[in-house]
């Protein structure tokens, strides 16, 4: 199973969950699933953008402001404006620390 078929399986879930207006146990229960996979995806799907990405793309805009380059990297409902002279470590922390969201 991909991962987008995974994700697309746990929204449904969580979308039938919702509607038997049962406590996340009582339906894990019901389901055969367990409670700390009911939680693990709940939180994964409630921090992931409304309409989520096929593909693996991102935006890239490239401005000139005041003889100085400027890059705009928009990763999911994350924007970073990159510096000329930027620290390229830095940035690919924090590339890091956005994908693990």
């Amino acid at each position: 199973m991909t991962r987008i078929e995974l994700q697309n399986l746990w929204q449904e879930r969580m979308n039938d969950f919702e509607k038997s207006e049962q406590n996340g146990k009582e339906w894990c229960s019901g389901q055969e699933i367990p409670l700390s996979q009911f939680w693990y995806w709940r939180r994964k799907l409630r921090l992931m953008p409304a309409t989520p990405s096929t593909h693996s793309w991102t935006t890239v805009n490239f401005e000139r402001a005041q003889k100085q380059e400027i890059l705009f990297v928009h990763l999911g409902v994350s924007k970073i404006e990159v510096h000329a002279g930027f620290d390229p470590d830095l940035l690919a922390d924090v590339v890091r620390v956005l994908r693990a969201l």
